[in-house]
């Protein structure tokens, strides 16, 4: 099967929906099929060998709903899409966001293949979609599979362009992110190996509420000298936050910048606890997963999305949102309680496990089977999977 994964989101810009594409691509192709990404010129020096990519247009990035989007613009960018369809002659289009202008709408009008969509956005409201209703719908309806990757993302589009979804959640790289428990020379990194150290990996924008962990991280510094929070991730923000930083912990925090996907797993090693302080809109939360692949007990705000990933109480902890002295008595718990750390850390390892991209591209691959009147292939389930994939 030739399929076409269409996105205004890839490589070299990083993020979720970057990552889910190229991950999903990579164990399609282990499949046996044939992909290949759409989307347009990118500035930036994170390039991926694979799978192909065919690039149209420009990237113009788009500050919508407190978020950082984009838009595909370019002379002649209509007639060069039908040229490239008629040139590729794909049998699925995965269209990533459908109702995001430019490359998605444009799959929606004029591709003649089959057309499966999946949702990854959560926002309260999205006016503009309401706006463009009754122009949206019409093309939405063109879709012959709708997945969300969590009952947020569904409810978002869900509530506005009413049809059947099936829920079907992001991955985690499993393997990779497991073995950074095999990275645990915290001199490799230049750190104090006698302080434990908060993760956050993220965008430097304000919905990811690294200003709220911050001020956490002061409340806790003002009781304990153990401890040190690494920031990985760079944005817009950054300049503002790092200048506003109190003088008080300014020798324990480390911002690192961005770290690209092969040396990431070394700063989960090196980590106690993971924090994502995302003060809402967000659909997942893939790095959840990756902290709970990694074996760390995770600490966020509870909100949608988070909720969906994350068990209060068994594999997390979520606590009140944008509550700052909530947020440091939650990472207090975990650094005063090494062996309920452990137990935090075991469950959500075992979940992680469980959403192995593998066992999320088998899913998606059944979609397509189904779109395309290819008979299921019955696969045994074994219940003991993801305790064998974590190694318990």
């Amino acid at each position: 099967m030739k399929i076409g994964m269409v996105s205004e989101f890839y490589y070299p810009q990083p993020g979720g929906i970057s990552e889910h594409i190229r991950a999903l691509s990579r164990e399609l192709t282990a499949l046996g099929h044939e992909v290949v990404v759409i989307s347009s010129h990118i500035d930036g020096d994170i390039q991926e060998r694979e799978p192909r990519v065919i690039r149209l247009g420009r990237s113009i990035p788009v500050h919508y709903n407190g978020s950082l989007s984009r838009v595909s613009a370019g002379w002649r960018l209509g007639p060069r899409f039908d040229a490239m369809l008629a040139a590729e002659k794909f049998d699925l289009l995965h269209i990533h966001n459908p109702m995001m202008p430019t490359l998605p709408l444009l799959t929606l009008s004029r591709a003649k293949c089959p057309l499966v969509g999946t949702f990854h956005s959560f926002y309260p409201r999205d006016l503009l979609a309401m706006l463009f209703k009754p122009f949206l719908s019409p093309l939405l309806n063109r879709l012959d599979a709708r997945i969300a990757v969590s009952p947020a993302a569904e409810s978002a589009a869900g509530d506005i362009f009413p049809g059947d979804f099936e829920v079907i959640p992001n991955g985690v790289d499993f393997k990779r992110f497991s073995s950074s428990m095999n990275c645990t020379d915290k001199t490799l990194l230049g750190l104090d190996e006698n302080n434990m150290k908060i993760l956050f990996v993220g965008a430097m924008v304000k919905r990811k509420g690294l200003p709220c962990l911050l001020k956490a991280f002061e409340i806790l510094c003002d009781q304990r000298d153990d401890i040190e929070l690494l920031v990985i991730g760079d944005g817009p923000d950054r300049s503002r936050i790092q200048k506003a930083l109190p003088a008080s912990i300014r020798e324990s925090v480390h911002f690192v910048g961005f770290v690209p996907r092969q040396k990431l797993v070394e700063y989960y090693g090196n980590a106690d606890i993971f924090c994502a302080p995302s003060l809402g809109r967000e659909s997942f939360g893939m790095v959840l997963l990756e902290g709970m692949a990694a074996k760390l007990p995770v600490v966020g705000f509870d909100i949608d999305g988070y909720r969906d990933v994350v068990e209060h109480g068994r594999d997390g902890l979520l606590v009140e949102h944008g509550n700052t002295v909530a947020l440091a008595r939650a990472l207090d718990y975990f650094l005063d309680h090494p062996d309920v750390r452990q137990a935090y850390a075991e469950r959500g390892q075992i979940k992680a496990a469980g959403l192995a991209w593998s066992e999320i591209a088998l899913r998606i691959d059944a979609v397509y089977n189904r779109v395309l009147g290819i008979p299921a292939v019955d696969v045994p389930s074994d219940p003991q999977l993801a305790k064998r994939a974590a190694g318990v």
